[in-house]
């Protein structure tokens, strides 16, 4: 446990309602509050018990991700008519800038009167909080949940609240008022450097909520032979995996597989589920990890670090957001292989399990990845660092 030796601070963390963008800031929250200081978490009303159930006070904030997708319903069809890899500017800029941000600021300024934090930690997709803190003159930090995100969504998020900016006193505000006094990087060197142009710190990915039971039958799975995790998350987008394609592939193979389908996939889409593969809602994925031979996923942040702190191969899906990043991060690092959108037939995914599963470079560069993230520093290395952040 740390302890602090200075005076107990009043911590402000903010973030939107979604799984991945929560779980990043876990860590550092937890590390403040072992530390004695004073946490409290602002997020979206869906996401407020999950944030209590790891353990912080909690206040309800800002939009929730159904009244979020809904709010760019009309520009869809045009999103996602782009290249995917083109998409995440317009989603991210739509999503967090032009709709959530707005609502989080109306429901966050009382927060910010009632809280009077010292310091305000944000994931980078909740944008509203630095404005808010650079407007009263309080320290404030970014941490990712990815990759740095290109200089046209930052460019265009920016543009999209330059009145919000200039309601708090900041006028052409900037990458680094955005990101604020620190930005915490949680990819290793050959997955991808933080942004150029602000003070970065490197954190290891993690989770602060804890491990839940390993289920009793998945005790013996990866023993006798490989065992493959597919999964897609537990988002909307989980449906557009290519699970029947997948099925198909793996009952072909002398392995074992476990999918996580999560809790709005209709089992009645999967087709034929064969017997090697067992499907499920959920499972810890720390019970996965540790057993998979191979890591098949959408490329969720979450995932794909989980996998590689684990040294895992991995075969990659993306279907939105940042997973076409991280998928491509993962790829340049020789560590996996990215099944792009006309190759997730059946013959292209067992071709590309049959990679991750006997490729000994691939294992190689997987190994790498590994060792480099057990350097990376703990969240528990920073607090000292952000404790000096307030005068």
């Amino acid at each position: 446990m740390v302890v602090s030796t200075d005076r107990s601070l009043r911590v402000l963390v903010t973030s939107t309602p979604g799984v991945g963008h929560l779980g990043p800031l876990s860590p550092l929250a937890a590390a403040l509050q072992a530390a004695g200081h004073q946490v409290l978490w602002a997020t979206a009303e869906e996401a407020c018990d999950r944030v209590r159930a790891m353990g912080f006070d909690a206040v309800s904030c800002g939009m929730g991700v159904g009244d979020r997708l809904a709010s760019l319903t009309p520009q869809m069809p045009e999103i996602m008519a782009l290249d995917p890899r083109r998409r995440r500017q317009r989603m991210f800029v739509g999503f967090f800038a032009q709709n959530a941000a707005p609502r989080m600021l109306a429901d966050l300024t009382a927060v910010f009167d009632s809280f009077r934090p010292h310091v305000v930690i944000h994931e980078m997709a909740e944008l509203a909080a630095a404005p808010l803190a650079a407007g009263r003159g309080i320290p404030h930090l970014t941490v990712a949940f990815s990759g740095a995100l290109h200089q046209s969504v930052l460019g265009g998020a920016l543009d999209a609240m330059d009145q919000i900016w200039l309601a708090n006193g900041i006028a052409d505000a900037g990458i680094g008022d955005l990101f604020g006094a620190l930005y915490v990087h949680p990819f290793p060197g050959s997955f991808g450097s933080p942004p150029a142009d602000v003070t970065s710190l490197l954190m290891r990915p993690g989770s602060a909520g804890g491990t839940a039971d390993v289920p009793d039958w998945l005790v013996e799975m990866g023993g006798n032979r490989p065992l493959v995790y597919l999964t897609a998350g537990t988002e909307r987008a989980a449906w557009e995996a290519p699970w029947v394609a997948a099925f198909e592939a793996l009952a072909g193979l002398d392995v074992d597989a476990v999918a996580t389908i999560g809790p709005l996939v209709d089992l009645a889409s999967l087709g034929t589920v064969p017997d090697n593969v067992r499907v499920e809602r959920f499972v810890p994925q720390h019970g996965l990890l540790v057993r998979a031979g191979v890591v098949a996923s959408h490329g969720g942040a979450g995932t794909v670090l989980g996998a590689a702190a684990h040294g895992v191969p991995q075969v990659l899906y993306p279907i939105a957001a940042d997973q076409w990043d991280n998928a491509d991060a993962v790829s340049r690092s020789g560590a996996g292989v990215v099944c792009e959108l006309g190759h997730r037939d059946a013959s292209a995914l067992a071709a590309a399990f049959q990679r991750a599963l006997l490729e000994p470079e691939m294992r190689s560069a997987s190994g790498l990845v590994a060792a480099e993230i057990a350097a990376m520093p703990s969240a528990a290395d920073h607090v000292a660092t952000i404790e000096a952040l307030v005068p």
